[in-house]
């Protein structure tokens, strides 16, 4: 027989009752989707951790800080075993595979002034040139460049933390300071003046960062090579001395210091930042992303789903034990009808590919269905359960159930999958069945 006449056969089959196989297609439509929508709440749980940890930083960026402790230095400059964190260490860490650069920041503490309010704060000294690629969000402005005329960004929050020093309740109030046109002198110091004060730098804010953005809405930008060459102006000025872990130059030649207080290494993909960041571990730094807290999420998120999973695989299997009895039920009532089949030279394999058929059928139909309600309960979750916590969400993100295609493809697969494991005793067995004593059933 031919697969096109085989084919036929079975879906008249499988019409013939169309109770029963409504009823054993329900049974695997119930399954599909609970093991669908198992899995999709662990792959929603997976994508809101990265969504709600990207709030805090890119997933792609690994923070280093000196490691003191170490006393056989793999890379870095040191002369007695200390690493350290300076230009050097910059080349070497972005001639590993797939760093795209190596940037970093230095806080030196200052006083800015606005007319009669004043703030301490840090400058973040940075190299300019760097700030650019990284993916700094902006409320206002844009970012400053190198060549302009002392520019500055500021941080969301910088901007709230000035005061009236004469104030009874200089803290109570902040005011409210436009950046843009107000005038704002600094003082790459932070030390207390009695009486008038020296004079300052002014700067020039050319945007602000996202108040979402928080690993850049405390400090205050600037470049380091500016700040360096205003630090040394002032000083000559004022004959002061800068202080030496200010300007990252050590007291002698002997023990070198830390040019910068971190650095921050962007990977090309989030599947190679922990590679990289071992190797940085390996010269002695101290490495973090948030890909370390990524993957204690996932593994729990993987420990619910395969619970979740398992669940839904019993559902399944009980659609499964269903296909079986229908079958063989099927095998009953057609057996004058397989002995025909025989009689008239319908070879064993036909036979066994017919039944193999029906079930396989039964799985399909009832996959293709459950894999359509399981998105609609997806759905369901996402915009009545997740909009409970508002439009962000008070706990994060309000993806609670992620169906991507290829668990919808793997739904449909495994679901006919079990059709054919659960019909493959009766079609076995629809094989054996003696010819001339099928006949003779009435």
């Amino acid at each position: 027989m031919s697969s096109i006449d085989l084919a036929l056969m079975g879906i008249k089959n499988l019409f013939r009752r169309k109770a029963r196989t409504v009823l054993t297609v329900l049974g695997v439509i119930i399954g599909t989707a609970s093991i669908v929508v198992m899995v999709s709440l662990g792959l929603g749980m997976n994508k809101a951790f990265e969504q709600q940890l990207s709030e805090y930083g890119s997933l792609t960026m690994i923070d280093i800080y000196a490691n003191q402790y170490r006393m056989e230095p793999v890379g870095g400059s040191s002369s007695d075993g200390q690493v350290v964190l300076d230009d050097s260490t910059i080349d070497t860490i972005e001639a590993l595979d797939h760093v795209e650069f190596v940037i970093g920041f230095k806080r030196f503490e200052s006083k800015i002034y606005v007319g009669k309010y004043e703030s301490y704060t840090n400058i973040k000294a940075v190299d300019f040139d760097k700030l650019a690629q990284m993916d700094i969000k902006l409320s206002e402005g844009i970012l400053p460049s190198k060549d302009g005329n002392n520019e500055v960004l500021f941080g969301f929050y910088a901007k709230q933390n000035f005061y009236d020093p004469k104030s009874r309740n200089p803290y109570g109030n902040p005011p409210v300071i436009d950046v843009f046109n107000d005038k704002i002198e600094m003082l790459p110091t932070s030390m207390y003046f009695e009486g008038k004060r020296p004079k300052g730098f002014i700067i020039n804010p050319t945007g602000i960062t996202s108040e979402t953005d928080y690993n850049y809405s405390w400090d205050i930008f600037m470049d380091y090579d500016t700040f360096l060459r205003l630090k040394e102006d002032y000083d000559r000025k004022n004959k002061t001395t800068s202080n030496d872990g200010n300007t990252g130059k050590g007291r002698n030649n002997k023990t070198p210091e830390n040019k910068y207080d971190e650095m921050k290494v962007s990977v090309s993909d989030i599947k190679y930042v922990q590679d990289v960041q071992d190797q940085i571990k390996a010269m002695g730094f101290e490495a973090y992303s948030l890909t370390d807290a990524l993957e204690n999420m996932k593994q729990t998120s993987g420990l619910i789903q395969t619970v979740l999973g398992g669940i839904g695989a019993v559902s399944l299997f009980v659609a499964a034990i269903g296909i079986t009895n229908t079958m063989v039920m099927s095998i009953y009532e057609r057996t004058k009808e397989i002995g025909v089949m025989k009689v008239i030279g319908a070879q064993l394999k036909d036979i066994k590919r017919l039944f193999l058929f029906e079930a396989a059928m039964i799985g399909l139909i009832g996959g293709i269905f459950g894999i359509g309600i399981s998105y609609g309960i997806s759905v369901l979750i996402n915009s009545v359960l997740s909009g409970m916590n508002g439009s962000s969400g008070y706990y994060g993100p309000q993806l609670l159930s992620d169906i991507p295609l290829w668990l919808s493809l793997s739904g449909m697969g495994f679901s006919t999958f079990i059709g054919l494991v659960a019909g493959y005793y009766p079609a076995v067995r629809a094989t054996k069945l003696s010819a001339l004593e099928a006949i003779r059933t009435e």
